[in-house]
């Protein structure tokens, strides 16, 4: 897949911090995975309900949305090279609650403080990685850094379902925190400022005096306009089926389909092996698309909504499968939808100035993701309600496909990225 990026000595630096981006996307998502892999044995050993665990997983968002803002606009001022290495190691110390003392208070303290220093990461990651990569080249580091994600929960399934197997699960929390902290030392001496910091920059490569001043954009205009407003719902479905899928998925493939733990642990990696391929060649191929002459709208908003709306569809039927159809229908259901999360990244990066790319980001992160923290805990109702499991999975199931298809059609039908930045002056 060649992509032309950086060709100066700043190149090898660019794929440096995207390299190192990538790995701590890993890390953030294998964080937001543990306790859905460790699911079992934790509601064994405190005697919770499925609406209890369903609450304890809610509540990683609860400072989620708030703290992607807050360091949303303070990135407007404090370089993303600082920004992202305080926040990862705030994240690694949140495991020391459950480390320490571990009780249901402290799996509620471990959660909430890591969402808190995890919720700006995404946004932040992306803001960082593409002041270093013009329009023309930054879709697959782009889509590296959410590729990343994926690639999270495909390493860790296996590696933490060993180490809760075999050493607690509590070992997989401390496992984590190492890796946290080992990254932030690596980050000291590779992490840098990337040089395209206006938007004329980023369009055409140009730094310095070539680069003309950005117009200014009220950020009223930023969050009032169909495009910002179509990613947004698109995104809301999309993460809703992710932070269905990081929760319940194992106990899903246990509970009804019958499957092991272990098997369970190998399972959850089939959507997400996909999804990280998903992740990687539909913003590449896209960004092709666009070299050759169409327009973000199509290639960009219309491909983003046909695929949530696919996985929409394809959850709709997945209660009713079993066997080797079901897997295939999971895998399409929760790795199809991802896909929008690095396209809309990129469609912000076309109607955005850079100077406010990272509070604008970061806000649209914290409102898409607000449907973590009602997703876990409504199925885990939904579930308790159910006269049995596997109904009530069904129920969720429908819900989801639902979120899914309606978000979908929204996106497809608003998003226009070109309109958006010509109405803001940002180009002919």
């Amino acid at each position: 897949m060649r992509d032309t990026g950086p060709t100066t000595a700043s190149g090898m630096r660019a794929w440096a911090v995207t390299a190192m981006l990538v790995a701590l996307m890993v890390i953030n998502f294998a964080d937001k995975a543990v306790l859905g892999l460790a699911a079992t044995p934790i509601r064994k050993e405190f005697g919770l309900t499925a609406g209890e665990y369903g609450a304890i997983a809610s509540a990683f968002y609860l400072l989620f949305s708030l703290s992607a803002v807050i360091v949303g606009f303070v990135s407007n001022r404090v370089s993303a090279t600082w920004i992202m290495a305080a926040l990862a190691v705030l994240w690694s110390l949140t495991a020391l609650p459950v480390l320490l003392a571990a009780s249901v208070p402290a799996l509620y303290a471990s959660r909430i403080a890591l969402g808190a220093a995890e919720g700006p990461t995404a946004p932040m990651a992306v803001h960082a990685v593409q002041k270093w990569f013009p329009e023309r080249s930054r879709s697959v580091p782009t889509a590296l850094i959410n590729m990343g994600g994926a690639l999270g929960l495909a390493i860790a399934a296996p590696t933490l379902v060993y180490f809760i197997g075999n050493h607690g699960w509590r070992s997989a929390f401390a496992v984590l925190a190492v890796a946290g902290l080992v990254w932030v030392v690596l980050w000291a001496f590779i992490g840098r400022e990337g040089p395209l910091d206006t938007y004329d920059a980023g369009l055409h490569g140009a730094v310095g005096r070539d680069a003309r001043a950005e117009p200014h954009v009220s950020y009223r205009r930023l969050f009032l306009n169909g495009t910002w407003l179509g990613t947004l719902t698109a995104g809301i479905g999309a993460y809703w089926a992710l932070a269905l899928s990081v929760a319940w998925l194992p106990t899903y493939l246990e509970d009804s389909l019958g499957y092991t733990a272990a098997e369970a642990g190998r399972l959850v990696v089939v959507p997400n092996v996909a999804g990280a391929a998903v992740l990687l060649t539909v913003p590449w191929i896209t960004g092709r698309w666009m070299r050759s002459g169409a327009t973000g709208r199509i290639a960009r908003g219309v491909t983003g909504g046909l695929l949530v709306i696919a996985a929409g569809a394809c959850m709709f039927a997945l209660p009713f499968a079993g066997g080797g159809v079901a897997v295939l229908l999971m895998t399409l259901s929760f790795g199809l939808p991802i896909a929008v999360f690095p396209l809309n990244y990129l469609i912000g990066a076309q109607v955005v100035p850079v100077r406010r790319r990272g509070s604008v980001m970061a806000t649209s992160t914290a409102l898409v993701t607000l449907a973590g923290v009602v997703a876990p805990a409504v199925t885990g109702r939904i579930i308790d309600a159910a006269p049995s499991a596997t109904a009530g999975f069904e129920l969720a199931f429908t819900l989801c496909a639902g979120l899914l298809i309606v978000g979908g059609l929204i996106g497809l039908l608003t998003v226009n990225p070109e309109r958006e930045a010509r109405s803001f002056g940002l180009t002919s």
